[in-house]
C-alpha cells in the first residue's frame, strides 16, 4: 500500500480589489500642455447620454485661455463648455492668438468674455429627428453667441437682416476657416441664424475640405 503524500492546502479564493483608475496618458499629456500654455480647464467626467454614440474623447471643461499677446490677460468662457481636450486646444488657441488681437484691432478694446453653448450636446445635426449625429455629440464644436469687451460692448451674433456687418464678426468669421473644418453663422442657414458654429469635423479623407459659409 502506497502511503498518501503530503496534503495540499487550497488556495484562498483570490479577491479582486478595485483601484482607482488613472487619467488615460493621453488625457494627461493634453491637460499639462494647456495648463503649461495658460489655460484655466480641468478634467471632465464622460457625460451621462442616452445613446452610446455619443461620447467625448478626454473630457475636459474650458474655462479660460490666455492671450499671448498681453502676458497676464484671459478671456473667459461664460459657459464653461465641455469638450474634447483636443478640440479645447484648436479653439482656445484661436481665441488667445487671433480673436482677442483682431478685436483690440478693430474695436480698441479687450476681449474680457465669450458666450457660447454647453459644448457637448447628444444630438443629430441640426437638432433633427433623423441623420447623423452633430460634431457637439463628439465634444468637438461649440456655438458662440457673442463676444463681451471690456469697455461694455458685446459683438452679437445674428443681427437684424437690414443691418450692416460688423467689420470684427466677419473678420472673425473668415479667419475661422483656416482653424476649423466646419464654420456656419447667420445666413447660411436657419438653424445657424443667431450664433456661430465651428468644429473639427473630418469632410472625406483629410481634414483641409472646408465647409465655411
Amino acid at each position: 500500500m502506497t502511503p498518501p503524500g503530503p496534503r495540499r492546502e487550497t488556495p484562498p479564493p483570490a479577491v479582486k480589489v478595485d483601484t482607482p483608475q488613472a487619467a488615460p496618458p493621453e488625457t494627461d499629456t493634453c491637460l499639462t500642455s494647456l495648463r503649461a500654455a495658460g489655460f484655466d480647464i480641468e478634467s471632465a467626467e464622460q457625460p451621462q447620454v442616452s445613446k452610446d454614440e455619443c461620447r467625448i474623447e478626454m473630457p475636459v471643461r474650458l474655462k479660460a485661455v490666455p492671450v499671448p499677446s498681453k502676458p497676464g490677460s484671459a478671456v473667459r468662457l461664460t459657459e464653461q463648455p465641455v469638450l474634447a481636450c483636443r478640440f479645447a486646444d484648436r479653439l482656445g488657441h484661436w481665441i488667445g492668438d487671433l480673436v482677442a488681437p483682431v478685436i483690440i484691432g478693430i474695436k480698441g478694446s479687450d476681449l474680457k468674455a465669450i458666450r457660447t453653448g454647453p459644448g457637448f450636446e447628444c444630438r443629430n445635426r441640426n437638432r433633427s429627428q433623423t441623420g447623423k449625429l452633430s460634431a457637439h455629440a463628439e465634444g468637438i464644436a461649440i456655438d458662440i453667441a457673442g463676444f463681451e469687451l471690456t469697455n461694455g460692448l458685446t459683438l452679437r451674433l445674428g443681427q437684424e437682416p437690414d443691418s450692416k456687418p460688423d467689420p470684427a464678426l466677419a473678420a472673425l468669421r473668415t479667419a475661422a476657416c483656416g482653424w476649423f473644418t466646419t464654420i456656419l453663422g447667420p445666413g447660411s442657414d436657419e438653424a445657424h441664424r443667431d450664433h456661430l458654429h465651428v468644429d473639427i469635423l473630418q469632410h472625406g479623407s483629410t481634414d483641409r475640405y472646408r465647409i465655411c459659409q
